[in-house]
């Protein structure tokens, strides 16, 4: 059975390490390691101005800075970090000097939870006590760093030439005709993005505005910076120049995504081949991937090396979907789509079949979305995506606002 779409428990928790002993990162992973309720994404600073500046970036949810007092210093990091992201609950790591005499004075422990501190650990760090922690925090952590409005879904292929962009955009297009102005489609195909021209719109902006402004990003710009298409759908389009895809960066790209989960109910990423640091990144922000493939053997091979690859990346196959695609007509020796499941050892969620509108809509610049009646089969195909994208979009608002979160 296909687990639900909107499960939380194994979204990992963005953690940042802040400290001058290299060391501590890695005993936090030691411990963490022993610690299977929660699976965390951790990055380290060994300074606070370079914390502010990974905050800034990752929006972290835990930040455990390792303090021997609470200095003026201290004091000072922790007034900008709640600047920066005040979402983010912060834990101070005792380092050895100062458990070995015994605990922090007391006046120092106040002057610290009024800075912001919710909590403390020592070093050595010990998965008892860490285990502790996060379950005195994490229910804290995570409203706040959950503080976003919609649901992530990116379109991965398993090799060139399966559909996944006219997929990403026809679904996007489907989702706006629900939920105009609260869609944005994000052409992350840096190098070969196609999502304007399917569109049929002029690009006087692109991804790579936003990642030039990256600093004052927020959610009226990066709405302004968004191309609105008649449907009432928003596109980040891909770089104009190829050459510009070079400014965007892992860190630029996870703060866009980040920002966007923030501003829009849904937010589709059409996703390049590479497997590089900028996928990883989107990754990171994504709650489902929907991996395209299609019944050729290249196909289907190529997409068993992706489903492992990404859950050892550390997205779960519960967050992952397999929609097999026909972008050309059926023909002899086609693999189908339980010869597909049978080949990946699970199963295949939707099946989208040859449609020849598809390819027109290449030249004419109309998703064929727009004149597939939702009983034909092309029609059938792409509302049920999304209605599996909008189902989990709207559940995760409503548990937000049980859980007192809006």
């Amino acid at each position: 059975m296909t687990p639900p779409l909107n499960d939380d428990s194994e979204r990992g928790l963005h953690v940042l390490v802040v400290s001058p002993d290299p060391a501590l990162e890695e005993e936090f992973v030691g411990a963490m390691a022993d610690v299977s309720m929660h699976r965390s994404l951790v990055a380290s600073a060994p300074a606070f101005r370079s914390a502010l500046e990974a905050a800034r970036r990752r929006t972290p949810a835990i930040v455990f800075v390792e303090l021997m007092a609470a200095s003026s210093e201290v004091l000072d990091f922790l007034k900008d970090l709640r600047e920066v992201t005040s979402s983010a609950v912060v834990v101070g790591v005792v380092p050895q000097e100062v458990t070995a005499i015994g605990r922090l004075p007391g006046a120092d422990v106040i002057s610290l939870m009024r800075a912001g501190v919710r909590d403390f650990v020592n070093r050595p760090l010990a998965s008892t006590e860490l285990r502790d922690v996060l379950d005195r925090v994490v229910v804290s952590a995570r409203p706040e760093s959950a503080a976003r409005y919609g649901h992530v879904a990116a379109f991965l292929g398993s090799k060139g030439g399966v559909g996944r962009s006219a997929l990403a955009v026809n679904v996007a297009c489907r989702l706006a005709q629900w939920h105009a102005d609260e869609v944005l489609l994000i052409d992350a195909s840096l190098q070969s993005g196609a999502c304007a021209l399917m569109l049929d719109l002029a690009t006087p902006t692109t991804i790579v505005d936003a990642v030039r402004e990256r600093e004052r990003l927020d959610r009226t710009l990066l709405r302004h910076l968004a191309l609105r298409h008649d449907s009432g759908l928003r596109l980040l389009a891909a770089p104009s120049d190829p050459l510009e895809a070079a400014e965007v960066d892992d860190e630029a790209m996870l703060r866009i995504v980040t920002m966007a989960h923030r501003s829009f109910r849904y937010v589709i990423v059409d996703t390049g081949l590479s497997l590089d640091n900028v996928l990883m990144a989107i990754l990171d922000a994504t709650d489902t991937a929907w991996v395209v493939t299609q019944g050729t053997v290249p196909a289907v091979g190529a997409c068993a090396r992706l489903l492992p690859t990404l859950e050892g990346l550390g997205l779960p196959a519960s967050r992952t979907r397999v929609i097999v695609n026909a972008p050309q007509p059926s023909f002899s020796g086609e693999l189908r789509p339980v010869d597909v499941a049978d080949r990946l050892q699970r199963d295949v969620d939707h099946v989208v079949p040859y449609d020849r509108r598809v390819g027109v809509s290449m030249n004419t610049g109309v998703p064929p979305i727009f004149s597939a009646h939702r009983w034909q089969r092309l029609g059938r195909a792409i509302t049920g995506i999304s209605e599996s994208i909008s189902s989990a979009g709207t559940t995760s608002i409503e548990a937000d606002v049980a859980r007192g979160r809006r």
